[in-house]
């Protein structure tokens, strides 16, 4: 297990970077719909849980199980939750829009074909959370559900309480689709919502915060998270307090967080000439081999083994990192190379869009750092 050290209440914990895949299993977060939505049984619900008539799922994206342990000061409601109940593993990628299409259809990567934040598409590359393909909306030439395929929430009655703005996006067309939508402004509306929602009486309602991560990207893991993750327990607590006792609340995220202040690491020119593309993100990039030169690809990437898994695309699938089942539509979506950092490193491409260079805070990768959440009951 690599590691590194950082302050915490004038202590230190080390950082948790060793390798860890998703649990397909039923602690993972594939688990959840199933079992909030469909009544299917598992390890992670109690009988409390599945017998109630109306469930809340707060989804906070970016608060992976760690960085919550490690700032429990910040939120003592959330951490104490957290550690009453052992960690789930997040999917991989442990990217936003990967992983909440997982948390909200129950399917794997490899099934629901959402296979990262960037996906090889007939337009080029399709930016999965903005919805945009060779420079324009792509949602007329790559509809939604047809991308990605299996129907959110188990087919069944949800409400989905989500930022107003996101309300036509081709990502919530994606993973959300079928919801009642509920859209928020602030953190009261974001509690009125729900509250609307339980008392309009859905079984499930889906409610989706997303300040932790868009802070943690723009500043890292610092003062303004800090204050981030202090207004989440804020937020936590009202919505505990505003609804019925009856009414569970339960607590997850899409994927952890780890900070990368070094630039990331551009691949090579040698490298870069063996390819005709790329996907993914920077913290498991998927490079694609030009026909033929898969073999002198994964070689040539070895030049990067003292920072990062080289993974063929045969390995991944080997070892289910996409679940147990991979469409062959979701197979063509893949690279042919995986690279990703064992530490705190990401690659970029030359032709890569230049903001992106600027986060500090990143996921994707394999980290316990990155793909360890709670699922946890308020």
């Amino acid at each position: 297990m690599e590691s590194d050290a950082v302050e915490h209440n004038g202590g230190s914990e080390p950082l948790a970077l060793d390798r860890t895949l998703p649990t397909y299993d039923g602690h993972c977060v594939t688990a959840v719909a199933p079992a909030l939505c469909a009544g299917v049984e598992a390890d992670l619900v109690s009988d409390a849980v599945a017998a109630a008539r109306t469930v809340v799922l707060l989804v906070v994206d970016g608060l992976g199980w760690h960085q919550l342990r490690r700032h429990r000061a910040l939120a003592p409601a959330l951490a104490a939750a957290s550690a009453a109940t052992p960690p789930i593993t997040t999917v991989a990628p442990s990217t936003t829009a990967t992983a909440l299409t997982s948390l909200a259809t129950g399917a794997a990567p490899g099934e629901h074909g959402l296979v990262g934040y960037r996906i090889a598409t007939s337009l080029g590359l399709l930016n999965a959370l903005r919805w945009r393909a060779g420079g324009r909306d792509a949602r007329a030439e790559l509809p939604p559900d047809e991308l990605q395929p299996v129907e959110p929430f188990c087919g069944q009655p949800a409400a989905v309480v989500t930022r107003a703005e996101f309300r036509h996006s081709g990502f919530s067309g994606a993973h959300l689709r079928g919801g009642t939508f509920w859209g928020w402004h602030d953190l009261p509306g974001f509690v009125a919502a729900v509250r609307a929602a339980v008392d309009e009486g859905f079984r499930f309602v889906f409610a989706y915060y997303d300040t932790v991560d868009k802070i943690a990207h723009e500043f890292g893991l610092g003062e303004r998270y800090h204050a981030a993750l202090a207004e989440t327990e804020r937020l936590a607590v009202a919505l505990r307090s505003d609804l019925p006792a009856a009414v569970p609340v339960i607590v997850t995220a899409d994927h952890g967080v780890v900070e990368v202040l070094e630039p990331p690491v551009m691949v090579d020119p040698e490298v870069v000439a063996l390819t005709d593309g790329w996907s993914g993100e920077a913290r498991l990039l998927w490079l694609h081999a030009c026909a033929g030169a898969e073999s002198a690809l994964a070689s040539a990437c070895e030049r990067y083994a003292s920072i990062a898994e080289i993974a063929p695309v045969e390995q991944v699938l080997d070892e289910q990192w996409l679940g147990r089942h991979v469409t062959e539509t979701a197979r063509g979506r893949l690279g042919d190379v995986a690279l990703v950092p064992k530490g705190l490193q990401a690659f970029t491409m030359p032709d890569e869009d230049q903001p992106h260079h600027a986060l500090i805070g990143r996921h994707g990768g394999l980290t316990a750092e990155e793909m360890l959440v709670p699922f946890a009951q308020l």
